[in-house]
């Protein structure tokens, strides 16, 4: 049985990409709304966090209604500015969304600590009952950077020197404690200078 409580999911989009890059008005209230507000910006630009993280407030707009009865879901833009100027435009678009809907609780739901700063906010008006960091899973650079690593490491002697001297360095720290940083560096550089002399010799 649903639970009679005015609940808000919000998304924050502080910066107003929304309205610089889609021509989109803030505050936008409504599932319906919010995807056509998402795909507009998808278009204008397709690597925008805002854009899942508008997405991410509609699914959670799905989740919330299953448990409440009175449920919304809006986004709230700034200015383009992350200062007094964007919170107060900001506070103004709440107050317009708060005199069509009430809300007893909110759910927040953001792409990163920035648009936390919108919390007392929301909290000057009614709890904020849960909050969710929409994470983008991966970044093209970020992928290719951990593929590149992950084969590297495949060759066995670069796994031991990625592995193997920092284990040996360690162990010796351990053994000797604060006293061993002289004898760190002397074991360090003739294991280079061996793994020097056998490339050496390997190449010529």
């Amino acid at each position: 049985m649903k639970k009679e409580k005015n609940v808000i999911v919000v998304c924050v989009d502080r910066d107003n990409d929304l309205g610089r890059k889609a021509n989109v008005s803030g505050p936008i209230i409504g599932r319906k709304n919010n995807l056509n507000a998402a795909a507009k910006l998808g278009v204008a630009d397709p690597g925008e966090s805002d854009v899942n993280c508008i997405f991410g407030a509609v699914k959670k707009f799905d989740e919330v209604k299953q448990f409440y009865s009175n449920v919304e879901v809006i986004t709230l833009t700034g200015v383009g500015k992350q200062d007094f100027e964007s919170d107060k435009e900001i506070n103004e678009q709440l107050d317009k969304v708060l005199t069509e809907f009430q809300a007893d609780a909110f759910v927040l739901v953001t792409d990163g600590a920035e648009d936390d700063q919108v919390i007392p906010i929301l909290q000057s008006r009614a709890p904020v009952m849960s909050k969710e960091t929409i994470i983008v899973k991966q970044a093209s650079e970020v992928e290719s950077t951990y593929y590149t690593i992950k084969e590297a490491l495949k060759d066995p002697y670069l796994a031991r020197i990625v592995f193997g001297v920092p284990g040996i360095l360690l162990i010796l720290y351990y053994l000797f404690g604060d006293f061993s940083f002289q004898f760190i560096s002397l074991i360090l550089g003739v294991y280079l200078l061996l793994k020097d002399r056998k490339s050496t010799r390997l190449n010529s």
